[in-house]
């Protein structure tokens, strides 16, 4: 701008005296300073200072963009609540229509490792836990961790049991338990293993019932000639066993034991 005004003023005075250089000096001054003035004003508008981050606008990436797509987690095999906590934390919603908070998930959809967008729903498909109910019996032999008075969950001394040894067509010695027209009996063996002393044997396991294919429930009966568990207090570390007895019908062909009131379901072969 400087040297734009200086030669306006140089091409203004050789004008006046006539030297035959004002002209030139005059348009080539005027077009400098001209130049030099929008530059300036270019300038002045245009800001180096940092821009605070608090004022920035960060664009959000639209639903089903690639910036908005994510990879599901694999949460087979976890409890229902396991799962869903994950995948919430991974940003998704969770659909587990029927299933409770300790059903095992079976299936998944998405399936893990696939991907979909932030926000979507994952949908959970769950099973009981092998013996927490009469369609999902554990195996035969299978031990339960339990405690007094055959309850889960309550008060001291803990002990296991657990069923096997079954017997479909249990013979009788004495006749006057032959079993009713169209019945037999079945026998399975019950162990109880005392982890700590005070386990009463006899109490553990009065509550032991039998259920068929159809449904149908049978209680425990006695039989004689077959040796019952005794009723017996365990020290920590010690064992005992025996045969408990139902009388079935004749097409009995095996069924699903439950105890602990009816908490804990077991095959019996």
């Amino acid at each position: 701008m400087l040297l734009g005004a200086l030669a306006l003023t140089f091409g203004l005075i050789s004008l006046r005296r006539r030297t035959g250089r004002g002209l030139a000096g005059t348009i080539m001054g005027s077009a400098g300073l001209i130049i030099a003035i929008a530059l300036g004003t270019i300038s002045a508008n245009s800001s180096d200072e940092p821009v605070d981050s608090s004022e920035q606008v960060v664009a959000e990436p639209e639903a089903g963009s690639s910036d908005g797509v994510v990879s599901v987690p694999g949460v087979t095999g976890k409890t229902v609540a396991e799962a869903r906590a994950a995948l919430d934390a991974a940003g998704f919603e969770v659909a587990s229509p029927g299933a409770g908070s300790d059903d095992e998930v079976s299936k998944q959809s998405p399936a893990a490792g696939s991907s979909a967008d932030a926000g979507s729903t994952v949908t959970l498909t769950a099973v009981s836990p092998a013996g927490s109910s009469v369609t999902n019996p554990a195996k035969a032999g299978t031990k339960f961790g339990m405690d007094s008075w055959g309850r889960p969950g309550d008060a001291d001394p803990e002990y296991r049991i657990w069923f096997d040894g079954y017997n479909g067509n249990q013979p009788t010695t004495d006749s006057w338990d032959a079993p009713d027209t169209g019945m037999k009996y079945v026998t399975v063996v019950v162990h109880v293993e005392a982890l700590e002393a005070g386990v009463h044997t006899g109490v553990e396991t009065w509550d032991i019932n039998l259920t068929d294919k159809h449904g149908k429930v049978y209680e425990e009966t006695y039989l004689s000639g077959v040796e019952d568990i005794p009723s017996v207090t365990l020290g920590k570390g010690q064992s005992s066993s025996g045969r408990v007895a139902f009388e079935v019908p004749n097409d009995f062909d095996g069924g699903v034991l439950s105890f602990a009131n009816a908490t804990i379901f077991v095959r019996t072969n």
